[in-house]
């Protein structure tokens, strides 16, 4: 029987192929994330059209960290929203961890947080863009 990836996995996978520039964020404080990833889509479509781009939260103790990968228009956009996103109440704090094309940063501070993933019980404890089939 052939192993098939879990979607966490998929996610995973879809960071490191959508893309050379690249953004990681630590949120804090309450996080909606139905509100999180709807407005960042609206958000990217009307100011951004552009941008093309994977993302990918996961819980990591008291924190979330959101992941985002794409062109170069992504950056800009990902910038944008997080100003608002806490603004507007969709979560308490946004710090940026690591932003820009250096793929090799990207991965080790990837690699770093996702060692301290956190799953909760009874609720999501990950999510992102549509991965498809």
């Amino acid at each position: 029987m052939a192993y098939r990836k879990t979607s966490f996995e998929k996610h995973v996978d879809a960071l490191h192929s959508k893309g050379r520039h690249s953004a990681i964020y630590s949120l804090t404080g309450r996080t909606d994330f139905k509100r999180l990833s709807r407005h960042f889509n609206m958000m990217t479509k009307r100011r951004h059209p552009d941008a093309t781009y994977h993302f990918f939260w996961f819980r990591t103790g008291d924190s979330v960290t959101v992941c985002y990968t794409g062109n170069l228009f992504l950056l800009d956009a990902v910038d944008d929203f997080m100003a608002k996103a806490v603004d507007i109440g969709i979560t308490g704090t946004a710090n940026e961890v690591v932003s820009g094309r250096d793929k090799e940063l990207f991965t080790g501070v990837l690699r770093q947080r996702l060692s301290k993933f956190t799953p909760q019980p009874l609720q999501r404890s990950f999510g992102g863009s549509h991965l498809g089939r």
